[in-house]
């Protein structure tokens, strides 16, 4: 088979814009036929694992971490029939990006990245008590999306990130990055979280203090430019 396949980044996809992708995929699949003869699962079946994840995801929101459970399972749910109907998409597709695309899904770049990741965008909301919850919007080619988020102030403006998402503060900053507190008048803590999800939850927050979020996205070529800032006065 060839190296282009479906992407399975929907695995990172934000809550919301899940239910967006799957009902793409809903009407790209199963609305082609042909090519896609062979279906995994029924219509009906996957019509119903997407309510089922919409309630849930709606229950969680409204409900807090006692609904955490069953919206964790109805994710897995989802999940696990967009990877049978991505599996089948790449057998019939065997390496045509438009057929992939015909599908719902997006095709893989090949053999690989050859430009840095553009700039995203950022979108923030409050959690249970303490906690903010941030996002961030796809970027084409990223492999996964770092978030830096201060407390109290924005970052300096003579901040620098590495090649490798790291913060370089330079000599007018504070020299040590990641939570604890900061000399002079810059963020009182800065959280870093480099894990592969585009949404990212941030606890143990102070009440009626602001903070500050930024994105950058990764892959293979190097770091994309760092986000405007994004601010919530936490509750």
């Amino acid at each position: 088979m060839s190296q282009i396949h479906c992407n399975k980044e929907y695995h990172r996809t934000s809550n919301p814009e899940l239910k967006t992708f799957a009902d793409g995929v809903e009407t790209g699949y199963y609305g082609n036929n042909p090519p896609f003869t062979v279906l995994p699962l029924t219509l009906p079946a996957f019509q119903a694992l997407i309510e089922d994840y919409e309630n849930k995801l709606s229950d969680y929101e409204n409900g807090g971490e006692a609904q955490k459970g069953p919206f964790l399972l109805a994710k897995s749910a989802l999940m696990d029939a967009l990877d049978l109907l991505a599996a089948e998409t790449d057998k019939v597709a065997d390496g045509d990006e438009n057929i992939i695309i015909l599908a719902g899904f997006k095709p893989t770049k090949a053999p690989g990245e050859t430009v840095k990741p553009g700039q995203t965008t950022v979108t923030v909301k409050r959690g249970i008590a303490n906690e903010l919850i941030s996002t961030c919007a796809l970027v084409e080619g990223a492999r996964h999306y770092g978030c830096i988020v201060t407390e109290g102030a924005p970052l300096p403006e003579d901040i620098i990130i590495d090649g490798n998402g790291r913060i370089v503060w330079s000599a007018n900053s504070s020299p040590s990055p990641g939570p604890g507190p900061l000399p002079g008048p810059t963020p009182t803590r800065v959280f870093l979280d480099f894990t592969d999800q585009r949404e990212k939850h941030f606890t143990d927050l102070i009440h009626d203090v602001t903070y500050y979020f930024y994105y950058y996205a990764v892959n293979a070529k190097g770091v994309g430019p760092l986000s405007d800032a994004v601010s919530m006065v936490c509750w």
